[in-house]
């Protein structure tokens, strides 16, 4: 008979060679989460092994078809599917609703926080320091409205997600889904949307107020994407030295005198194809003493040549102008009658 080390509960149980993890720890009065009742198709009673990896059971066709589908790495292990012929040490991951909602959440998602290869691109409208005192509120929401209408609208179809906004900045990921040509995309994606910041200010200036500037950085590399809503899988937000870099990399427009600045790893996919104005070398610290005070090459984009990839559009709404404007006045008449009642 041989023994389980279970963390964080600090006991040791036994198992018997024919019963599985999640059986011998229900058997020791450990309530182990199990929601689908060890059948496999929940993940909720994933285990990571710390010890003794080779004295478990190879996995079944279930468990191999679920860690497929979530990524996981060769130590974690679904307990209702693994048995052992020798002593281990495991943790088990999921104790409460938290974790739970978590494992919901990947699920829904397809993934877990593992090393991916995306896109990032950071976009800050410059000289946006005194934003909020140069203009009313209303005049913050509206420009800011119609700025960040637009960018959303320009990312999403290239195939881009935001999942972060942070006053006047924003950040787009391209690879989350499986799409084809994912850094041309990201690229094509920025050019746009100084092409739409320009039509925005031609706007503006008809209205008094004063120009966008924007300022871009995009780079190509592998982070780690940490889900923030469980129960929006798609929102999530890049760790590591990319997210760094990126960040980085817009900021350094302002050293250049750019608005557009793609890193070398970007540019070695799109160089067949892509118009460089000029090119240079940074030095700055990516946040890793491994990669600190490292210079990298950039690389001014102000063109690509050839035809976009195909868009991502979502299907027109039917709904005429003077109908929307109708609906629009309707609502607000009910809510305003709300609000004297």
């Amino acid at each position: 008979m041989s023994k389980i080390n279970s963390l964080p509960d600090k006991r040791y149980i036994d198992i018997d060679d024919a019963d599985t993890v999640l059986e011998a720890l229900l058997a020791s009065g450990i309530d182990h989460t199990h929601v689908c009742g060890g059948n496999a198709y929940c993940s909720t009673c994933r285990i990571m092994i710390l010890d003794g990896i080779q004295n478990c059971s190879a996995p079944t066709s279930a468990e191999r078809a679920l860690a497929k589908k979530l990524d996981f790495p060769v130590h974690i292990r679904l307990a209702c599917q693994t048995k052992v012929s020798g002593d281990i040490a495991i943790r088990r991951m999921v104790i409460d609703n938290d974790d739970i909602d978590i494992v919901e959440g990947q699920l829904a998602s397809g993934a877990i926080a593992n090393d991916k290869p995306v896109v990032l691109l950071v976009a800050t409208i410059r000289g946006a320091t005194n934003f909020d005192e140069v203009n009313f509120h209303y005049d913050i929401t509206y420009i800011m409205g119609r700025y960040f209408s637009r960018m959303q609208k320009v990312i999403s179809q290239y195939g881009g997600i935001i999942p972060n906004f942070m006053g006047v900045k924003l950040l787009a990921i391209f690879g989350m889904d499986e799409i084809d040509q994912t850094v041309e995309r990201a690229v094509w994606a920025g050019l746009d949307m100084l092409k739409s910041i320009n039509e925005l200010n031609a706007y503006l200036e008809q209205l008094s107020y004063r120009p966008l500037n924007l300022s871009i950085g995009i780079h190509y590399g592998t982070t780690v994407l940490v889900p923030v809503d469980a129960s929006k899988p798609n929102i999530v937000t890049p760790l590591g030295d990319a997210a760094n870099l990126v960040a980085r990399i817009e900021a350094a427009n302002r050293e250049v005198g750019s608005e557009l600045l793609v890193t070398e790893a970007v540019y070695a996919v799109i160089k067949d194809k892509a118009v460089i104005n000029r090119s240079g070398t940074i030095n700055f610290a990516t946040g890793s003493a491994a990669t600190a005070a490292t210079d990298f090459k950039v690389f001014e984009v102000i063109k690509i040549n050839g035809e976009p990839p195909s868009l991502i559009t979502k299907e027109e709404e039917s709904t005429s102008r003077p109908n929307k404007i109708f609906g629009f006045i309707q609502k607000f008449s009910s809510s305003w009658r709300k609000s004297k009642s």
